[in-house]
């Protein structure tokens, strides 16, 4: 028991402490996955460099419009780079955000959002600094990146849902012939391992969302599932939704706030002690 807890929290730190950009290439399906950062403006270089590199006839992006305001800084330089090539392939934000504040129980929105908004001030220096001296942290790293605060339910919502969403979505699209060539497919890092799975098991089997074991076809997911906003009765996810969003709400103008004030206070005080003990030591 404690050797496997230890093993998924050792694989969870590893995750999260990789490279900024992450490339996979199926072969025989002529996808070369790129997953990055997307606040890392180096990364942003570093993916632009790559789908150069691969030279696509087709650039797959983690949005659900072609215009959809983001805050992506690799989506933004490629939509300018590649006007005529860009396919997207995720499900509406709204989808998303909806079914892990519907789907989620207000006990446990709660724990993880303390976890987000505890990470959160981290997570932001950690960007900022990367942004501001990128050869610290390949000194320091090897380049590789942190980022912190994921947990059970919003990783499900954010990342595996989506995994599945957007990989189900460009094998549908290979399959229909909609897209012929080489395809880039341009996402958060995080999406690259499942992606990798999902379509390496299509490119096999032929089959959007099921997999082939024991002599028969075993389905996992289905696109029109994933792109419901509810996951639970209505009267359910109406409560969840609710309750949720207004513990977002108080967290942010509250918890948050007052994180953020004690942090400062404490680095003020660690800064005036060791100021002190400089100017003891000099004299």
């Amino acid at each position: 028991m404690y050797y496997a807890l230890i093993s998924r929290v050792v694989l969870y730190l590893w995750m999260l402490f990789e490279r900024p950009v992450r490339v996979r290439i199926i072969e025989d399906m002529g996808v070369e996955l790129i997953g990055s950062v997307h606040s890392l403006r180096e990364a942003a270089r570093d993916v632009l460099i790559e789908v150069g590199r691969f030279s696509p006839d087709y650039v797959c992006i983690e949005l659900f419009e072609p215009l959809q305001p983001t805050r992506s800084i690799e989506l933004e330089l490629v939509r300018k780079r590649y006007p005529d090539r860009i396919v997207c392939i995720d499900r509406s934000i709204d989808v998303t955000v909806s079914r892990y504040y519907s789907g989620t129980s207000p006990a446990v929105f709660l724990s993880e959002a303390l976890v987000r908004y505890f990470f959160l001030p981290f997570n932001v220096l950690s960007t900022f600094a990367f942004n501001l001296r990128p050869g610290i942290f390949k000194k320091m790293t090897g380049g590789r990146f942190f980022t912190f605060g994921w947990s059970e339910r919003d990783t499900i919502a954010y990342i595996y849902e989506r995994d599945e969403y957007m990989a189900g979505t460009l094998a549908k699209l290979i399959r229909s012939g909609e897209l012929r060539g080489k395809c880039a497919v341009l996402v958060g890092r995080r999406h690259v391992p499942g992606m990798t799975c999902i379509l390496k098991a299509f490119h096999t089997t032929g089959d959007i969302g099921s997999y082939y074991a024991g002599g028969r076809m075993h389905d996992l997911f289905s696109l029109e599932e994933l792109n419901m906003p509810y996951t639970l009765s209505y009267e359910q996810s109406k409560r969840n939704f609710t309750v949720n969003r207004i513990t977002e709400a108080i967290l942010k103008t509250v918890f948050l706030l007052a994180y953020v004030f004690i942090l400062f206070l404490i680095i003020a005080a660690i800064l005036l002690i060791a100021t002190a003990i400089l100017l003891t030591v000099l004299k």
